[in-house]
């Protein structure tokens, strides 16, 4: 049997409430607490038996203290001599049990406790702010573009994991703040009247939270096929778990050396900012490497594209480059593929077709009328005289040529029509750009190419 247990509770810092319940229930199921790190809280096996809890802040306290000051130790008799002993510290967090069956409190003044928990939230608010900003605009960005822009977001794994973890932050940060301030002033006025109030957190949101991004990371792995970009996204990782790890242990080494607060918060500041340059300096160093060497690389060149310049227009020539740009989650995969010559290889004059198209596969089929609205509308910014009518239009045409159930020319200006054209199959989208006209003809032979 084991004699000692983990766990990783990510509570509010001011929900002392929340934190007691915990532990006394812990306490029920024969578990004290006995230590609290930034990897979690540890417990020790005990008796089961109904035991009190009290988590109190002590503000001159300090996590690069390398022990208790006097002035703390002094708290520490203070409350022992009340039956309160000391069952673990982190920082300023104090936590305390009793087992008396009815203690009395260590707190007993609701406008000092209240002062305190105001004191430690101002220096964590400014952070939560931030994140609450940043979470508004990515979480908010992805939602538009989820409505808006499906085809970019949700053939991208990596636009679809970041942009939903973003979202569940900008949730948890404005549920927390709310529960935060709705708390204080609650108890503001029971502090009138010498009554305190019971906290509520959210850390049953936050798990929520990890878990998602636990989840979009494990995706990302899955699904990214990049060339590269999953060597880059686990260096990644491994530097903030590195990092991570280093500050803290070096933090816990100066702690056990009897190393003053000063000393100890200045070196552990040299060597998280030193070791967060050097190691993001050379992930990054090694991405531009990746990327000028084409092992981080989003396009492939490929020989045999589902349609080709030779197969449309029977113009060949060796110096055709093709590529394929890919992205595919579970509810999408978006292929463009561009034929072209690189016109530093063109001589004077020299005029050969080009061909430019990308097939959207629509997995999930309520997402079909999404994304056909993306491609029909993608272009309604750019405005000519007009300033309430597109430049650019799809005007549908007849699909018969195509084999598909609709199709669309795009048309210039409302008066010419392009050589672009929109085909819609059941589960599949093509938007087809040649840089020349197509003939009845060349129509049916890419519809065969490119149906699915």
């Amino acid at each position: 049997m084991k004699d000692r247990k983990w766990d990783f509770i990510p509570f509010s810092y001011y929900d002392r409430t929340g934190m007691e319940r915990h532990l006394e229930q812990r306490a029920a199921q024969g578990w004290l607490l006995e230590r609290i790190s930034n990897f979690g809280w540890y417990y020790r096996r005990i008796q089961p038996g109904k035991i009190h809890f009290t988590v109190t802040h002590y503000l001159r306290a300090s996590q690069f203290d390398p022990e208790p000051t006097e002035e703390q130790r002094e708290f520490h008799d203070f409350c022992l001599q009340s039956g309160w002993k000391l069952a673990a510290a982190s920082g300023q967090m104090q936590v305390f049990y009793n087992e008396e069956d009815d203690p009395v409190p260590i707190d007993t003044e609701p406008a000092l406790e209240l002062e305190r928990i105001g004191k430690m939230m101002k220096r964590l608010l400014p952070f939560q702010f931030i994140l609450l900003v940043i979470g508004f605009c990515t979480g908010g960005s992805w939602l538009w573009s989820l409505t808006h822009r499906p085809i970019d977001l949700l053939s991208s794994a990596y636009n679809l994991a970041t942009g939903a973890i973003w979202l569940m932050l900008f949730l948890w940060c404005a549920a927390d703040l709310f529960r935060y301030f709705t708390w204080r002033r609650r108890a503001k006025k029971a502090a009138l009247l010498g009554e305190f109030v019971p906290t509520k957190g959210c850390h049953k949101l936050l798990l929520v939270v990890a878990a998602v991004t636990v989840l979009a990371f494990v995706y990302l792995f899955v699904a990214d096929r990049t060339p590269g970009y999953r060597l880059m996204l686990f260096l990644m990782l491994a530097a903030f778990a590195l990092l991570f790890v280093v500050v803290n242990g070096v933090k816990g080494f100066l702690k056990q050396k009897k190393v003053s607060r000063a000393l100890n918060r200045n070196v552990t500041l040299v060597v998280d900012v030193a070791l967060a340059f050097i190691l993001m300096g050379s992930i990054t160093a090694g991405m531009f490497w990746g990327i000028r060497s084409g092992v981080i690389s989003s396009m492939k060149e490929i020989t045999d594209p589902p349609l080709s310049v030779e197969e449309l227009t029977g113009v060949e020539d060796d110096r055709y480059i093709t590529s394929i740009q890919t992205d595919s989650t579970l509810f999408l995969t978006r292929r463009n593929f561009y034929q072209h010559i690189f016109f530093d290889q063109l001589q004077a004059g020299e005029n050969l077709p080009f061909l430019d198209y990308t097939i959207v596969d629509v997995h999930m089929s309520f997402l079909y009328g999404w994304c056909e609205e993306e491609l029909l509308h993608d272009r309604d910014d750019w405005r000519g005289d007009d300033p309430d009518t597109p430049y650019y239009q799809y005007v549908e045409i007849d699909p018969t040529p195509w084999g598909a159930e609709r199709a669309y020319q795009l048309w210039v200006g409302g008066e010419m029509p392009s050589s672009t054209y929109l085909i819609c199959w059941p589960g599949r989208l093509v938007e087809l750009e040649p840089d020349f006209e197509l003939t009845q003809e060349q129509m049916t032979l890419a519809a065969e190419k490119l149906a699915p």
